[in-house]
């Protein structure tokens, strides 16, 4: 068998003595902060939560649409190119939820398609998946409205191997997300909502209502930086002197 340039090894799994780990239960966040939360700006969200919890740009939208989605997590951990975990993850995810896939941004196997989705989709309401690693049958999650953000497509999908692990903290787009934060993405990007800190993003959502996309004297402030910068000034001819930009 021909194997990818750096895909795991098949004979890998014998000799392995980590057993898989299930957490069967976590603490959720209140429902009307979850909705409080859904269809925020995610660049708001990102500029309370910070760097820390912002994806970064390895993880993007598959697909021709960024269809935006905001929920509770649930996690799952796989080792590359095995889907295990995802699968033990989408048979408990409870409504609302968005499954978030740790693959260690394996891309050239997926970690499935979307007959795996709609299942869970339709019977017990997963709202999107974010992998950090490949997913595959983009233009049928995009004809079904269903949100998944991955960091590759590819079009094989690994074995059912295991080890896995299901609602532990992962690693995706460089952030820790745990079970139970929130997370809001969209065209924009991706943030994270520490479940310890969810109230006080809605509450600062709240009181941010003008923003510096509407509000005069914030961007009258912002511009005002600019006009104090202390730098060496170049005129036309080519002289330079120290002093501010007026």
């Amino acid at each position: 068998m021909n194997m990818p340039s750096g895909s795991p090894q098949p004979y890998a799994a014998n000799r392995v003595v980590v057993r898989s780990l299930v957490c069967t239960g976590f603490e959720r966040p209140a429902a009307t902060l979850v909705q409080a939360l859904a269809g925020k700006d995610v660049t708001k969200i990102s500029e309370l939560v910070g760097r820390m919890y912002t994806m970064d740009n390895s993880i993007r939208a598959l697909g021709r649409l960024a269809l935006p989605v905001t929920g509770v997590v649930t996690t799952a951990k796989c080792s590359p190119g095995d889907n295990l975990g995802l699968v033990k993850a989408l048979t408990m995810v409870e409504a609302g939820d968005v499954l978030v896939v740790d693959a260690q941004g394996f891309g050239e196997w997926c970690l499935g398609g979307f007959q795996l989705l709609q299942y869970a989709r339709d019977t017990r309401g997963l709202a999107g998946l974010i992998v950090n690693g490949a997913y595959r049958d983009v233009a049928e999650a995009q004809d079904a409205g269903f949100p998944v953000y991955a960091t590759a497509v590819a079009p094989y999908s690994g074995p059912k191997a295991g080890p896995c692990e299901v609602n532990v903290p992962v690693c995706c787009g460089g952030v820790i997300v745990q079970a139970g934060d929130v997370v809001s993405a969209s065209a924009e990007g991706l943030a994270v909502v520490p479940r310890r800190s969810l109230q006080a993003v809605v509450d600062a959502l709240g009181r941010a209502a003008q923003t510096a996309h509407g509000n005069p004297d914030v961007l009258r402030r912002i511009f005002d930086l600019a006009d104090q910068l202390d730098c060496d000034v170049v005129s036309v001819a080519g002289q330079a002197h120290n002093g501010k930009i007026s």
